[in-house]
Order: C-alpha cells, then sequence, then structure tokens
C-alpha cells in the first residue's frame, strides 16, 4: 500500500511540474508573439524571380512601398481612440530607430496617460501621397472628437524619412509640415 502512494505522489508532482512548464513556455510563446517585430513584403514579391532588395544600398527604392508603409505609419501616430492608444503608439514606437525612440519615445509614453485619461478620438483621413527624396510626404485631414462632438477638423501634412536596417525600414524622421 505504501509503495502504492509513493508512486501516486511521484505522478502527481510530474503532472505538476510538466503542468507548470507548459503554462510558462505558452506565456512566452504569447509575449513573444506580441513584441516581435513585422517584415513588410512587397505585393508582387510572388512574380519576382529572386530577392528583391529594398532599402538605402539597393539600385531603387519602390517609391509605392515606401507611401504604403509612410501611410500606415502616419496612421499609427495619428488615428486612435482612448482605449487603443497605447497599442497605436507602442507600434508606432516600435517601427522607429533607435535614433528617434531616444529623441521623442519618453514624450509619447509620457503623454499616453492623459490621452487614456480623456474622451477624445482622432482620426486621419489621407487624401493623398507624394515621395520627396527619400521621404514620403502624407497629407489630409485629421478630425478629432471629444465624446460624441467633433472638435477639429484640420488639414495636416506630415514628413515621414526612413532609414534601413538589415532590409527592413524603420521610421528615421517624423514631423509635422508647416503650412
Amino acid at each position: 500500500m505504501r509503495n502504492q502512494w509513493v508512486a501516486a505522489r511521484g505522478w502527481m508532482f510530474c503532472t505538476l511540474l510538466l503542468t507548470g512548464l507548459l503554462i510558462y513556455v505558452l506565456q512566452s510563446y504569447v509575449q513573444l508573439s506580441a513584441n516581435m517585430p513585422t517584415r513588410l513584403v512587397p505585393y508582387n514579391l510572388h512574380v519576382v524571380d529572386g530577392p528583391v532588395e529594398v532599402g538605402a544600398s539597393a539600385g531603387y527604392t519602390d517609391a509605392s512601398y515606401l507611401t504604403e508603409i509612410a501611410m500606415a505609419d502616419a496612421q499609427l501616430h495619428s488615428s486612435w481612440t482612448p482605449r487603443n492608444v497605447r497599442s497605436q503608439y507602442a507600434r508606432f514606437q516600435n517601427r522607429m530607430t533607435p535614433a528617434l525612440y531616444a529623441k521623442v519615445g519618453n514624450d509619447l509614453q509620457a503623454r499616453i496617460p492623459d490621452l487614456e485619461k480623456s474622451e477624445r478620438t482622432q482620426a486621419l483621413f489621407i487624401e493623398g501621397t507624394q515621395v520627396l527624396d527619400g521621404t514620403v510626404r502624407v497629407y489630409g485631414r485629421l478630425r478629432a472628437w471629444h465624446g460624441t462632438e467633433q472638435i477639429e477638423d484640420e488639414p495636416i501634412a506630415y514628413r515621414v524619412r526612413y532609414s534601413f536596417s538589415g532590409g527592413v525600414p524603420y521610421v528615421a524622421g517624423f514631423s509635422l509640415e508647416d503650412e
């Protein structure tokens, strides 16, 4: 009887140990997937015979590729609600070069608690883009609401400059264009 009890305790211990290990591994994978950077792939990659070089060292950089990325980055910075402002800014900061993050990252982080407590919601409605010497100009209308009342509707333009690292474009400069 005693041997049966010892064997049963051994199996219970192994089961608990493996369950704990499984929970730890699942939690690690979830955290890793949430913090994994995203690689952007050109839409016509399937028609190319080999790898496509995109970046500062490439013979050319597809303007439409940079334009699509710039539009997405401008949306991450400018379109948010109090519920998703933390994740939008975190995704935008993940797209920055270390130099730009060191310059403006703390300011963006400091704004988040006030924006989460406010009732302000804003959205960028992109009207067009222009590529100017490696910099993309994204322009449109920025509309803001306080609750259900629209409080702002004005034209806005951003200049987004990119730096390539390992073939991935990162935001090296992001500025509001003076009218």
